[in-house]
């Protein structure tokens, strides 16, 4: 007799426990008043309560339980059993499961990452019998952080997610296999683990059949040697390689058979492929792989719960896949059965994770927690039993975040417990903490920030000089090491998404941003801020990724987050919203270009020229592509914004090995000395010289040019007590603030416009009687200001309140002020000294006033901000800004100096007639006002 499997799935009796009541005696059948159906969880089949409190960082349940929850049903044995093994599989269980057949006690499991499998043997009679389940749901140990249940991701979900299934396996039966690669011998090696009579095993054969994609079948049969056998079976000369690029996959059986008659027979699906770290690269089957990753953090937004449906696991690696991305690492959490299935057919690259997010190995020498430490071995030895068969896992780590500077010996062992366990997969101690060089800290590989491992900063991951690299944190260890949790740039809200929440789950966190945006009557604004705010971020993200292919060193990223993150605040970081639904900012086929397996990169000191100066870039490729060495040629253009053409060429590529980033080729182009513009070069590979092959691989960067502005000496209507003007504007008035006379200087100077940097009382006066004022505003001068980055917000606000900056993005009006200095109405990399390190201005108490240059803060705050804007004040002009317009060398940077002379043209010239009006008191709200002799 075989293997038979009974699906217990559908509708069975069900109690809610929530005072324990039946901790020391089992429920009566009469207690049982309600019907669930498995699979499900509680709260999507209507049990537990509403929350009291709605949660404004994360999202809210609908309804919640709890605690313990018995299920009950009935199944029938119809014939004797005989000697074999009954189980009861259950799957997608948080957290404990307790069985009991007959009133008589099975067992206990407990695991988070894989199936609870109980052991019914001898507890089955002929007849029907009564099957009692009580799932209990509570945090056994601290190990709340774990996203396979925090509020902030998976939830605190109960039920049996997965379904149940009776299995009756034989008496000599094949307990366990293990499937290794040796891609040397050109083999599968297999660890075949059986059970049974040693009397009847010693009788017995083993046989192994490999059937390959292309329908060829290898089979190995040996002698039983007992209770473990080792066979070896060849798949031919050239085996089908699994691997990111060609997932080929094979059937496999193993048979138990003894005087030519079966005794029982199992299959798995495998790949024949092997993953190694070769000094600081990963290799796939001795292949240099690049790994273009992102973070799965166990976001579920209809039921709560990761789901056991292959279909939702093959949209989301099909719409991954289609951005370049071939890696996946599931943050603190194990996927179930189908997600490995989707994972090996797509060719997804993936690090699974202990359930592990805690401080119980902090600091290093502390003994830590024996119950949490004792299920983490216990979790590890489990996903390593369940995922043997699967190619598509090639990493593990112990959890995220665990350890202070050095580590913690105990991690070590379960390292070396891992790759004892299975040595063909890559581990490490833990992914994001510890320092390099690791010292002592045992890994295969190592997962750093390279956002804030030191020297690092956070507000530097990307900058307009992309001759930047990553490299020192790269260089620390000459182990792979893959950037952490990469970039977490954050955009704008979207509103629009709450009608997709049709589940358990309600996107609370939306509420009290609604509620600030509609009380500050911002909501018609909100499609400006995410158009805008998403431009930026994937303009920030696309410079962050390119950096990192441009690192010696650097075995990959794992982005954080492809996706939006729900919780934490709700970090609106991914290019997808939580759904896998593109939120049009990016799609597939421009995102490819600079994430591709082979993608051009280009190095530039920087991104603005003035006129008549020599573009140098250097182009290179970053080559992880299919060809063994990529020949062929890279075609480039450099052309004007309206699509005048500057110059174009052609390097020819040859002997650029897979894995290495090489220069093909300098660009030196000498740019127009007059205007303003917006220039782009584009660079594309043919890979056959002839260029009769489509383009696939191309990519693209901007670059500006500013015109070289002559000292005009036609200025003597100026006046400022600014020092640096003299450098700006020759023939201005200059001398300090003291001195300046409201009443006489603009009939006998001649004063029509006055550069100040602070306001003072004749200042003012000559404001409100018809004067024209430019106030160059800094911090120390403004009451309410929010201090910006020209990166978007890290993570997002409520997490990280304290970052530097806060906002979003900028959008540039349309307005003369802004003059013929080129700019799409959104930020880029030309505005980058400008803004980064600038205050914004607050204009919350300045309802009537509109920006002219406008930060975009972030949706929690939404303040109304402003590096830039006019009002009438009295009988006369203001203008403010607050950009970097504060010494001499702002004003010797291209961008800069030439902005600054189109914003002095327009406050000189009839243009300038501001809609909005301020009152002085309102003018007094904003700014700071200093005494006349304070700075003389």
């Amino acid at each position: 007799m075989g293997r038979t499997r009974v699906s217990l799935d559908g509708e069975w009796q069900f109690l809610m426990d929530p005072k324990d009541e039946y901790a020391g005696a089992l429920p009566e059948v009469s207690r049982f008043e309600s019907r669930i159906r498995v699979p499900g969880s509680w709260e999507e089949q209507g049990f537990g309560e509403a929350p009291r409190l709605k949660q404004i960082d994360t999202w809210t349940k609908v309804r919640e339980y709890v605690g313990p929850a018995w299920y009950r049903t009935e199944i029938v044995v119809e014939e004797h059993l005989g000697d074999g093994v009954e189980r009861l599989v259950l799957a997608g269980v948080r957290w404990t499961s307790d069985v009991w057949v007959n009133g008589v006690y099975a067992s206990r499991e407990t695991s988070l990452s894989t199936e609870h499998v109980h052991d019914l043997t001898g507890l089955l009679v002929q007849g029907r019998n009564e099957l009692l389940v009580r799932i209990d749901n509570r945090m056994r140990l601290p190990l709340e952080e774990s996203h396979i249940h925090t509020r902030h991701t998976a939830t605190h979900w109960g039920g049996i997610t997965g379904g149940a299934v009776w299995e009756s396996l034989p008496p000599t039966r094949i307990q366990k296999v293990r499937i290794t690669a040796d891609l040397a011998e050109r083999a599968f090696r297999c660890r075949v683990e059986v059970a049974g009579e040693a009397s009847r095993l010693a009788a017995c054969s083993l046989t192994a059949r490999f059937r390959a994609p292309n329908g060829e079948a290898f089979e190995v049969t040996s002698d039983c040697w007992g209770k473990e056998t080792l066979l070896a079976c060849p798949v031919g000369e050239k085996p089908y390689l699994w691997s990111d690029a060609a997932p080929h996959l094979y059937e496999a059986e193993f048979m138990i058979a003894c005087d030519g008659a079966e005794l029982d027979r199992v299959q798995r699906r495998t790949g024949f492929r092997e993953i190694k770290a070769l000094g600081q690269q990963l290799a796939l089957n001795e292949q240099p792989v690049f790994l273009r990753g992102y973070v799965d953090c166990c976001i579920f937004p209809l039921t709560g719960y990761p789901v056991w449906d292959k279909a939702h696991y093959e949209r989301q690696f099909r719409i991954a896949r289609s951005y370049g991305f071939n890696h996946v690492r599931l943050h603190s959490w194990n996927a179930p059965r189908p997600f490995w299935e989707a994972a090996d057919e797509a060719g997804m690259l993936v690090q699974t994770e202990l359930p592990h997010w805690s401080a119980v190995y902090q600091p290093r020498g502390t003994a830590p927690h024996p119950d949490v430490d004792a299920f983490l071995q216990e979790e590890l030895i489990r996903i390593y039993d369940r995922l043997n068969e699967h190619p598509s896992f090639v990493l593990f780590s112990m959890g995220n975040e665990l350890i202070e500077d050095n580590g913690h010996e105990r991690l070590n062992e379960l390292v070396r417990l891992a790759r004892e366990r299975d040595p063909s997969r890559l581990v490490t101690d833990n992914t994001g903490f510890g320092q390099l060089p690791e010292q002592d800290r045992e890994g295969d590989f190592y997962i750093h920030s390279f956002n804030w491992h030191k020297p690092l900063k956070t507000e530097e991951i990307a900058m307009p000089a992309t001759n930047r690299d990553f490299s020192a944190v790269a260089r620390l260890t000459e182990k792979p090491v893959l950037g952490h949790e990469h970039a977490q740039f954050s955009m704008y809200v979207r509103p629009q998404e709450k009608v997709k929440y049709s589940g358990v789950l309600q996107p609370t966190w939306l509420e009290t941003t609604e509620q600030t945006l509609r009380a500050k009557g911002m909501e018609d604004r909100v499609g400006e801020f995410i158009e805008a705010s998403g431009i930026h971020q994937v303009r920030s993200l696309k410079e962050a990724l390119e950096r990192v292919r441009r690192t010696p060193g650097a075995a990959g990223f794992q982005l954080l987050d492809i996706r939006d993150f729900p919780g934490q605040g709700h970090a609106t970081t991914g290019i997808l919203d939580v759904f896998w639904d593109s939120k049009g900012i990016a799609e597939p086929d421009g995102f490819l270009g600079f994430n591709g397996a082979t993608a051009l990169l280009m190095a530039c000191e920087s991104r603005t020229l003035f006129g008549g100066e020599t573009l140098e870039a250097r182009l290179s490729v970053s080559h992880y592509g299919d060809a063994s060495e990529l020949a062929g040629r890279v075609c480039w253009k450099l052309s004007a914004q309206d699509g005048d053409l500057l110059e174009e060429g052609v390097f020819p590529v040859s002997g650029i090995e897979r894995g290495s980033v090489d220069e093909i080729g300098r660009v030196s182009v000498r740019v127009p000395e007059s205007g303003a513009r917006k220039l782009v070069l584009e660079a594309w590979l043919q890979e056959t010289e002839n260029g009769n092959d489509p383009t696939e691989i191309r990519n693209e960067w901007s670059f500006w040019t500013f015109e070289r502005l002559k000292p005009d000496t036609g200025f003597p209507s100026v006046w400022s007590s600014a020092s640096f003007i003299k450098q700006a504007i020759y023939g201005a008035q200059l001398e300090a603030n003291a001195k300046f006379d409201p009443f006489t200087y603009p009939a006998e100077r001649g004063v029509r416009l006055a550069i100040v940097e602070r306001l003072t009382t004749n200042v003012l006066q000559y404001l409100v009687n018809g004067g024209r004022v430019w106030l160059l505003a800094g911090e120390s001068e403004i009451y309410d200001f929010v201090l910006t980055k020209y990166l978007p917000v890290f993570w997002n606000y409520l997490m990280f309140s304290e970052q530097a900056g806060g906002t979003m993005g900028t959008i540039i009006h349309g307005h003369p002020a802004i003059g013929d200095f080129p700019h799409d109405g959104k930020s880029d990399w030309h505005w980058y000294e400008l803004f980064n390190g600038s205050p914004a201005i607050s204009l919350d108490t300045a309802p009537g006033i509109d920006p002219i240059i406008e930060p975009i803060d972030n949706f929690n705050r939404a303040k109304r901000l402003a590096y830039a804007f006019e009002a009438n004040v009295g009988e006369g002009q203001l203008l403010v800004t607050s950009l970097a317009f504060r010494d001499v060398d702002d004003l010797k940077k291209p961008a800069a100096a030439y902005l600054f002379r189109q914003l002095l043209n327009y406050a000189r010239s009839g243009d300038f007639q501001p809609k909005g009006t301020l009152t002085l008191g309102q003018v007094l709200s904003l700014f700071k006002l200093r005494g006349i002799h304070s700075f003389l």
